[in-house]
């Protein structure tokens, strides 16, 4: 070949196949051997809850709503078995979702990057036992192999203060002389899941005639460290003044406590029925007697003439 610039374009053609060959050749000898050149995603989970603590009185049931991050290379999803562990007599278990809390699930079926529903974490304590306020560890553990995560979850216990006040009779109303003095019975309960440092009683009662006023006591007047679900009772004595009307009355008996309580403090609204005195009573007959024979006597005596 006399033509130069046709042996340069030969020239580079050829370097341009050899040079090709060279870099596919490492390629197909790979596919070859079945080496993918694909990056390899590891597999990941991550348990998420939405609120980690809260924060409830004893006797409220505790609900964490817990999502999954589940990424993995492979196509097909995973089965991981759920189990939480709570403190010493507390009532846990998983249950479906939140509109499913009657539901419980021990495993959940995850595909990768799926939205599944969140799950709902349940601890129940054991309110009966009035648990000190603070806080409790609750641990979530989702598992499938040697694929794990753990999630740690609290539960802030506060006190919360309940008072209930009753007659020991069960009855609203009772009967009482003008002048005298009734006394009845009142159970005061610590209805809380802390105790009551104090409790104290007061009292709404009628409007007295002239100078003399309703007198209501308490005995004892006040009650201190009323522990969880002890029973203190009160002797409440009522008298109404001498020249009470004879009716029916009402005297209110109010109650409180320290620490303030956490609903509104309990009262009892009592029927006082008063009637007069015996005395008063011979009084009114005899002066019945009197006008009725003073009344014959008049009519023997004038009724002829």
């Amino acid at each position: 070949m006399r033509n130069p610039n046709l042996k340069r374009l030969i020239a580079a053609l050829f370097c341009t196949v050899v040079v090709s060959g060279a870099m596919l050749a490492p390629a197909a000898v790979l596919a070859q051997e079945g080496v993918s050149t694909l990056p390899v995603i590891p597999e990941l989970l991550q348990v998420n809850p939405k609120f980690p603590a809260m924060t409830r009185s004893a006797d409220s049931s505790f609900q964490y709503e817990v999502e999954f991050t589940y990424r993995s290379g492979e196509a097909r999803g995973r089965t991981f078995d759920l189990a939480v562990t709570g403190p010493p007599g507390w009532l846990t278990y998983i249950a479906e979702s939140t509109y499913k809390l009657d539901s419980q699930v021990s495993a959940i079926f995850l595909e990768p990057y799926s939205v599944k529903q969140p799950i709902v974490v349940v601890a129940v304590a054991p309110f009966w036992l009035y648990p000190e306020p603070g806080d409790y560890p609750i641990e979530l553990r989702v598992s499938s192999g040697e694929l794990n995560d753990t999630v740690t979850l609290t539960a802030t216990i506060t006190a919360r203060y309940g008072l209930q006040a009753a007659t020991t009779s069960g009855r609203l109303n009772t009967k009482t002389t003008a002048g005298k003095t009734t006394t009845f019975g009142v159970n005061l309960t610590n209805t809380g899941t802390a105790p009551l440092d104090k409790v104290t009683m007061t009292s709404s009662k009628p409007v007295g005639i002239g100078s003399e006023e309703w007198l209501v006591e308490f005995e004892p007047a006040t009650i201190e460290n009323l522990a969880p679900g002890d029973v203190m009772e009160v002797q409440v004595s009522v008298t109404a003044p001498r020249n009470t009307v004879a009716g029916d009355y009402m005297v209110t008996l109010n109650y409180a406590g320290d620490p303030a309580l956490s609903s509104a403090p309990p009262s009892l609204a009592i029927r006082m029925s008063v009637a007069t005195p015996t005395t008063w009573g011979l009084v009114g007959a005899l002066i019945v007697v009197l006008v009725v024979g003073g009344l014959v006597w008049a009519f023997r005596k004038y009724g002829r003439r």
